[in-house]
């Protein structure tokens, strides 16, 4: 084997490491401006967008908004949500006057038994592309076979 040809191995193990590792920061630095807050506007059927605080509970394990009347009830377990979609795709969305906000700052997230929809939007494209990438890579991570069963009967349930 020649120098070059070590050199070139050398390079590409070096290559492979540095995605990795940068990889695995990306996701730490979405969790971790999961986990210090957000403010978005909820969108709301037939009512006026209402501004709230997100953001990632301690544990990673749920998604939690405030104000709130409904205290307890203001969050989403990660593990029942059945997908994140990027810009102005849902019903609600659907029914806002066009041009009314900026699609890349816009996402959904479809979540519990009757595939409900929580519709968000950001100041701006770099807040929303870190929080569907940090949903994304949290409902990945999820193990847990009754969760993932639970998910599959959902999807089966309401197939869009």
């Amino acid at each position: 084997m020649s120098y070059w040809d070590s050199g070139k191995r050398n390079v590409v193990r070096y290559c492979r490491h540095f995605l990795v590792d940068n990889g695995a920061f990306h996701v730490e630095r979405c969790m971790g401006v999961m986990q210090s807050g957000t403010q978005m506007i909820k969108l709301k059927r037939g009512a006026k967008g209402l501004v709230r605080l997100f953001y990632l509970d301690e544990h990673r394990t749920c998604l939690r908004w405030r104000p709130s009347r409904k205290n307890e009830k203001a969050k989403i377990l990660i593990d029942s949500i059945y997908k994140v979609t990027e810009g102005r795709q849902s019903e609600i969305f659907y029914r806002q006057a066009e041009g009314s906000f900026d699609p890349s700052c816009c996402f959904t997230i479809y979540h519990g038994n009757h595939m409900e929809s929580l519709d968000l939007i950001t100041s701006n494209p770099e807040e929303a592309r870190t929080w569907i990438t940090g949903l994304k890579y949290l409902m990945a991570g999820i193990s847990d076979e009754d969760s993932l069963a639970k998910r599959q009967r959902t999807h089966d349930q309401y197939p869009f």
